[in-house]
């Protein structure tokens, strides 16, 4: 064997490297660096230093020596103290049994910087750390590839463990094998607000951990981790709100995807009230600048209005915001923008409060005479949620769209939401026919295919309906509304326990009648209304009970809990409603339509200036 000094600091011993890719075997091929001592075997300090085709060992041998009673601090390190590391290669390196140290360290600290580094198929075999990235505050490990290698064995508290609380991101790992049977604390481990990594295509096992036990670890203060690939045997433990980029899921653990549903009502910008200056949904009543909606052939997206804002250049920036505060705590991340047409530069930037309290914006419009997105995806403040477009430039605007969550905006996909959905456009339902049974009284109508039904008698309309969708199969989900539209006099809807019908009175049609009904359970029916069909009203909603207040006469029915609401009169049916959801918190949007639906008699409805009965006219209920 052969003594080879570096510099004063570094002794190793040159070997071949050996047959075995699990262990150093002198026996064909290779080379190896035997380190002994407390330091790193192999330091790595200039522009473009290089480390090829060999193994780092920490040398145990001979037995009882100095160098079986030392470990050493690390294999390789790449340090930039007070200085600047660029393009480090590592390549075809296998760094074995340095169990007490790091096998691979990037270290950046006194202001200095480690990116652009390559580190290709390194092989790590048995340490305490696998591949440990850190940066002090001001300094910054940023940038750097990990293409394809290893790390197995033993003796890890961790295979990669980045931290800052410098800058330390966007390294990343590609078809990396992580797969240790056990480790102490995780096999990756993220901590720190300016620290994430990205694993692509990264095989993560631990045969040996208990299933309670996390194999990925990402602290609450990391956001922005990217990981795809294999997980195996337990689970990641990370705020996955914060981290959308993570897409490992297992028998264990799944990722999450932010849902899609735009939170601007009205982004449809519909409903526009020039004369007394009201845009449902919005804040327009600054007069800096006058608005009109442009011709629906202006138009970028189906259904979408365009908006054209004259700024009239005083009373400083006009502010486009929602009428109401936007917030969903799970959240910490929210993603806004807007489509813009301006030949103004600068005309228009997205603006909201950061989640430290600072008012930050978006790059603004070129002021190309196109459409442009101008919009925003950052951590905002839940503390005082504030989301607005600056307005400084004459301006078109289409398709606003918030999301909480940290995804691409979607303009132009106002979703609906099956937990509550408020519709600024019109609300089309499906229409089907519905024919009469071959025999019987027992009617079924199509399911699934509409919430309209034209009744065809097919020539005689001299029939009976007893019962409606009988078959389980063919049955409503409760709270189901629909209408039943007749052409032609004489069909009866016969009131029964199958078709509760108001007062006990059979419906027969008359020409261009309609009953309402709303589905309720076993397959039975309900009557809203009849010869009054409102096309608003007739849509799948929730059910909901709504109980009488403990004193008074003001009521509040439970809002974001349907639109049908049955009232338990507790016993005592004698009771008056002069006001519905008076507290501020519990008011319904405007536009909302419900129905109250009274199995007794005796309740009053009173006309006032806060529920206007038509003629005025108190509504008493009856069974």
């Amino acid at each position: 064997m052969n003594y080879v000094y570096y510099d004063s600091k570094l002794c190793f011993l040159l070997f071949r490297y050996g047959s075995s890719p699990l262990a150093i075997q002198f026996d064909a091929g290779g080379s190896t660096i035997a380190y002994c001592g407390p330091d790193y075997a192999v330091k790595l300090t200039g522009h473009a230093a290089s480390l090829r085709d060999l193994a780092v060992y920490d040398w145990p041998y001979p037995a009882e020596s100095y160098c079986e009673n030392t470990q050493a601090a690390g294999g390789v390190l790449v340090e930039a103290d007070a200085t600047l590391i660029e393009s480090v290669i590592v390549s075809n390196v296998f760094i074995y049994y340095f169990v007490g140290g790091t096998a691979l360290s990037l270290v950046a600290k006194n202001n200095g910087g480690v990116p652009f580094g390559n580190y290709q198929n390194v092989r790590i075999r048995h340490a305490k750390t696998g591949i440990y990235l850190s940066a002090e505050e001001g300094s910054f490990v940023n940038t750097n590839s990990f293409l394809g290698g290893g790390i197995s064995g033993g003796g890890f508290e961790s295979c990669v463990y980045a931290e800052g609380p410098g800058a330390c991101n966007d390294n990343k790992f590609y078809g990396m094998s992580i797969e240790p049977p056990d480790t102490d604390i995780s096999h990756v481990y993220v901590t720190g607000s300016k620290t994430n990594i990205k694993l692509h295509d990264v095989r993560l096992e631990a045969t040996g951990k208990s299933l309670d036990r996390p194999i990925v670890i990402i602290d609450d203060s990391s956001y922005g981790n990217v990981m795809n690939g294999i997980l195996g045997h337990t689970h990641v433990q990370a705020d996955l709100n914060r981290n959308p980029g993570i897409d490992l899921m297992s028998q264990k653990s799944v990722s999450l995807d932010p849902a899609p549903v735009n939170q601007f009502w009205n982004g449809a910008f519909k409903g526009w009230d020039s004369v007394n200056r009201i845009l449902p949904g919005w804040n327009v009543g600054q007069t800096n600048t006058d608005i009109t909606i442009l011709d629906s052939s202006e138009a970028l997206f189906p259904d979408h209005n365009v908006m054209s804002l004259d700024y009239k250049n005083w009373g400083g920036a006009f502010k486009l915001q929602s009428d109401k505060t936007l917030l969903t705590p799970g959240h910490d991340f929210a993603t806004f923008g807007v489509y813009a047409r301006s030949s103004v530069q600068g005309s228009i930037t997205a603006v909201m409060r950061y989640t430290s309290g600072s008012i930050i914006s978006s790059a603004s419009h070129s002021g190309s005479g196109k459409w442009e997105f101008i919009g925003m995806s950052a951590l905002y403040d839940k503390d005082s949620p504030y989301f607005y477009f600056s307005i400084v430039g004459d301006v078109d605007l289409t398709a606003p769209t918030l999301t909480f969550g940290q995804s691409p905006a979607t303009p132009g996909a106002s979703l609906m939401s099956s937990s509550g959905a408020r519709m600024s456009g019109t609300l089309t339902t499906g229409v089907a026919p519905c024919t009469p049974p071959s025999s019987g009284y027992y009617w079924t109508c199509p399911k699934n295919e509409g919430n309209i039904f034209l009744m065809d008698m097919q020539g005689d309309p001299d029939k009976r309906i007893i019962r409606l969708n009988q078959p389980t199969a063919d049955r409503f989900d409760r709270g189901t509304v629909i209408t039943l539209m007749f052409t032609e006099a004489g069909t009866r809807v016969e009131h029964s326990g199958y078709i509760e019908l108001k007062s006990g009175a059979d419906f027969v049609s008359v020409p261009f009648s309609s009953i309402t009904l709303m589905a309720d359970t076993g397959g039975t029916w309900k009557e809203v209304s009849r010869n009054n069909y409102d096309a608003s009203g007739t849509h799948t909603g929730s059910v909901a009970i709504c109980f009488p207040p403990t004193s008074g006469y003001y009521w509040t029915c439970p809002k974001n809990e349907g639109n049908i609401f049955f009232l338990d009169m507790q016993g005592g049916t004698d009771q008056t409603i002069i006001r519905l959801n008076q507290p501020t918190a519990d008011r319904f949007d405007s536009g909302t339509v419900i129905t109250l639906m009274f199995t007794d008699a005796g309740t009053r409805v009173r006309h006032s200036g806060y529920i206007k009965l038509k003629n005025s006219a108190d509504f008493v209920s009856v069974p």
